[in-house]
């Protein structure tokens, strides 16, 4: 009977081990996607920045309408690639818990709130590019476009250190130190 008890025990060790390890594959997968978008949150702000300042500064409406458009293009992918990345890193929380790393769990923490900020960035900077683009002057146009310029940066930047915590958050999640000895 200690026997088939010892057995079990082992046996359900084993299993737990399994799930654990398969859990923590499944955050790999998810915080690799949300570095990701949140790169190509960056990539796309990064792209509109020039038809943006154009836009911002031109003295001729059609020109600074045709970048605006431009924009606003860029931008609607902006904010999609940052919803998804939103919705991968709550899901990258919850199994970062699961797979039971600190270290992990914390790097995720500040990949999800800086995802959230990036998609809230990016939205509000598209609603101005709207407003923008549905201005009748030169100088609506243009302010809108100005105060997006603005919110861009924080996009970018709330971009980047989303994207710089999900690689600290897929690179600390090892049940080994093996990873550790690499820096040395």
């Amino acid at each position: 009977m200690i026997k088939i008890k010892a057995y079990l025990k082992v046996t359900v060790l084993f299993f737990t081990s399994y799930y654990t390890q398969a859990q923590c594959e499944v955050f790999k997968s998810e915080i690799t996607d949300v570095q990701k978008y949140m790169l190509q949150v960056s990539q796309l702000t990064d792209s509109l920045s020039t038809a943006a300042e154009t836009a911002s500064y031109d003295a001729r409406l059609s020109t600074a309408r045709t970048n605006t458009k431009t924009v606003m293009l860029l931008m609607g992918q902006a904010v999609t690639a940052a919803d998804e990345a939103v919705i991968l890193a709550s899901e990258a929380q919850y199994d970062s818990e699961n797979c039971g790393l600190e270290e992990a769990m914390s790097y995720t923490i500040d990949a999800e709130r800086n995802a959230i900020d990036a998609r809230d960035f990016a939205s509000e900077a598209f609603e101005n590019v709207k407003s923008a683009s549905r201005s009748k002057n030169l100088g609506n146009l243009q302010f809108h476009m100005r105060k997006a310029q603005r919110i861009l940066r924080a996009v970018r930047n709330s971009a980047e250190a989303s994207a710089y915590a999900a690689d600290n958050a897929h690179y600390s999640c090892s049940h080994d130190m093996d990873h550790a000895s690499l820096d040395r």
